[in-house]
């Protein structure tokens, strides 16, 4: 083989080697460009893994925070609780009616402060007069527009002079009343009671407390 033979068949060998060595190159191109697409998945992956252990994480600090609310919302519950089973006061109510004023007394007949009181008194299925104070004192009073019972009376007197004009012997007699009070103890407690009175047409009684 001359010389120009033996370097077409070097340059062929060359080539070839040329050639499996760009095929080499594009498979591990190819590889590289997987591994990096299944790396760059994983990455996304544990980024949202990541949001996800935040998101829970967030949700358990309002789950606690909630939970230290209940529980200071039941310990306040339990502490008032133990104070209104501790609360033995005793209280005496009482009403009158001053037709010189045209008012109804409603008396706190005890030493005792009340608190949001509410009363309202009613006659033969009817409402005459209604109040509310944020605080009586103790021996306090509120008053109430009587205004309504005065005008009452006076049917009720207008009824019986009828019946005594006819002949009817009717004892003189007032008007009863039924006045309901609720009203808040000194140490929190809810509290209710009747009142059961005859008012009458007469002036404004002197107490000595």
């Amino acid at each position: 083989m001359d010389a120009w033979g033996i370097a077409n068949l070097f340059i062929g060998g060359v080539g070839a080697l040329g050639g499996v060595a760009g095929v080499v190159a594009l498979l591990q191109a190819a590889k590289a460009n997987k591994l990096s697409e299944e790396a760059n998945s994983a990455a996304q992956e544990a980024n949202r893994v990541a949001i996800d252990a935040n998101g829970v994480a967030v949700e358990s600090n309002d789950l606690a925070s909630k939970a230290n609310e209940i529980s200071q919302d039941a310990n306040a519950i339990s502490q008032r609780a133990l104070r209104i089973a501790a609360d033995q006061t005793v209280y005496e109510w009482d009403a009158e009616f001053d037709a010189e004023a045209g008012t109804v007394r409603i008396l706190n007949d005890c030493g005792a402060d009340a608190f949001d009181v509410s009363v309202t008194v009613r006659a033969q299925d009817q409402t005459l007069a209604q109040g509310h104070e944020e605080h009586v004192p103790g021996f306090g009073e509120l008053l109430l527009d009587g205004d309504l019972v005065g005008k009452k009376l006076v049917e009720n007197n207008a009824r019986w002079n009828g019946m005594r004009s006819a002949g009817y012997i009717v004892p003189r007699m007032g008007l009863p009343v039924r006045v309901h009070i609720e009203w808040e103890s000194s140490m929190g407690s809810r509290r209710g009671a009747v009142v059961e009175k005859t008012f009458g047409q007469t002036k404004r009684q002197q107490r000595n407390i």
